[in-house]
């Protein structure tokens, strides 16, 4: 695989022809003159020039926007690997599908080694930038937007690389999308790092993806900030995720997804971890989120059959054998839905768990309200699904076969919940110890720390 980043070159023809049709003034801050293989500079607005040549082109081949708007009726459609689309910048470049009617991405990729750089997709119908079955993918300094906030009928994703792997999504922002911002799903060695995420319902999901590096981020006006899963069926399990550093506040929008998991999420939500394993999240900021800074929660809480939650070994990708997954009750299956072997540490937590969204499809902030009335939520939640002793008293009488570690998070409190037996007519008083909380005091994850991502 080539180098992840800006390698991209020119043909001198194409080089003299472009700049004498465009002018220099259209391409001030990124021109093919800056890379060194073949290039093709598209003056902005030209957007019968850009379909052409998108269709066109060998591989390895870098394409640079001018300055401008350009006025998409259809996908942008890339297939070609080595590709590599480059603006002038966020606020000068801009992919606008407003005019597009039908239900198609912004700009939708399948080939290794893409890079997409400075420039703007707006009100995609569908995703804003989804990029598929890649290898070596890069965003760099690029912003997905929708004209209108808190509409459901936003597209889906704004950012988007999925089942793909050596992963960089870095300055860059996502906002408005009806279901994540900034989505990384079913990839392998991925790092998120230094991105805004603001107005969506979910502002920077990790799900079923191995091996990711989260940090350096700021997650701000989502109903949910960054959150990190497993769902049921997808043949890659979760693992080894890092959540650090990052800055997650005020993550109290409306929820406003027309369906699918997210729609469950109560606003309010700083970050959940569910159905994930080998995950540490440390070292971040948590402020003002009115139902909660961490919530730690089975699989189980969104969908019970257990069933849908087998996965055949035969068909899984990347590595599992060691994670001591569950058994399912059909041969040659193993199951997902657990939380477990998770480390909380070194976050701070200031100004959340207020007030409580009361009007989440679980009834989750109805179960807050009635166990803290007006004192703040604990900074951390675990749901103890599947653990065989609880007690809201007796630290002895507690479990943590899971392997939920919060001993070093030294800055907030916690709570147990005994989640699977709480009803209307049946509510049961949290566990809250007091530091370092035990029996959940431990302060390492089992078989090691997360390893660093080292992309190619």
């Amino acid at each position: 695989m080539k180098k992840l980043g800006f390698v991209t070159a020119v043909s001198p023809t194409l080089l003299l022809a472009a700049l004498a049709a465009c002018g220099e003034d259209n391409f001030a801050n990124n021109s093919c003159a800056d890379v060194a293989t073949t290039c093709v500079q598209v003056s902005g607005g030209d957007v019968e020039t850009l379909q052409t040549t998108v269709n066109t082109i060998e591989p390895n081949t870098t394409i640079i926007l001018g300055s401008g708007r350009f006025a998409m009726t259809n996908s942008l459609t890339i297939r070609t690997a080595g590709t590599h689309l480059i603006g002038q910048g966020i606020d000068d470049t801009t992919l606008d599908y407003g005019p597009a009617t039908a239900q198609v991405n912004g700009v939708d990729v399948q080939g290794d080694d893409f890079l997409v750089q400075d420039l703007t997709v707006l009100d995609a119908p569908k995703d804003g930038i989804r990029v598929e079955a890649s290898d070596g993918v890069v965003f760099r300094r690029i912003r997905t937007s929708w004209t209108t906030p808190t509409d459901p009928t936003n597209g889906a994703y704004g950012i988007y690389p999925v089942k793909s792997q050596h992963v960089l999504v870095e300055d860059s922002r996502a906002e408005n999308a009806s279901d994540a911002g900034l989505y990384v799903g079913q990839c392998q060695h991925v790092i998120v790092r230094n991105n805004v995420v603001t107005g969506n319902v979910a502002g920077l999901e990790i799900e079923n993806t191995q091996y990711a590096d989260v940090y350096g981020n700021t997650a701000d006006d989502n109903t949910a900030g960054i959150v990190v899963f497993d769902l049921p069926g997808n043949p890659i399990v979760g693992r080894d995720v890092r959540l650090r550093d990052n800055i997650i506040r005020n993550n109290n929008h409306l929820n406003f997804a027309p369906g699918g998991t997210v729609q469950s999420i109560p606003s309010g939500t700083g970050t959940f971890a569910m159905a994930s394993r080998r995950v540490e999240i440390t070292g971040n900021t948590y402020e003002n989120n009115n139902t909660g800074d961490i919530a730690l929660i089975s699989g189980l809480v969104i969908e019970s059959d257990e069933a849908l939650w087998e996965l055949q070994t035969a068909t899984l990708s990347g590595a599992w054998n060691d994670l001591g997954l569950g058994v399912g009750a059909t041969a040659g299956t193993i199951t997902n839905f657990r939380s477990e072997n998770i480390v909380v540490a070194g976050n701070s937590h200031t100004g959340s768990g207020l007030h409580p969204d009361v009007a989440d499809p679980l009834m989750f902030g109805v179960l807050l309200i009635f166990i803290y009335a007006t004192n703040p939520v604990d900074s951390v939640l675990y749901d103890t699904v599947g653990e065989p002793m609880f007690n809201s008293t007796d630290p002895l009488m507690n479990t943590n076969i899971n392997r939920i570690c919060v001993g070093g998070n030294s800055g907030g409190t916690f709570a147990s919940m005994k989640l699977e037996d709480q009803s209307a007519s049946n509510i049961i008083p949290f566990f809250k110890p007091a530091r370092p909380f035990a029996p959940f005091d431990c302060t390492t994850l089992a078989g090691g720390p997360v390893a660093d991502v080292v992309l190619p």
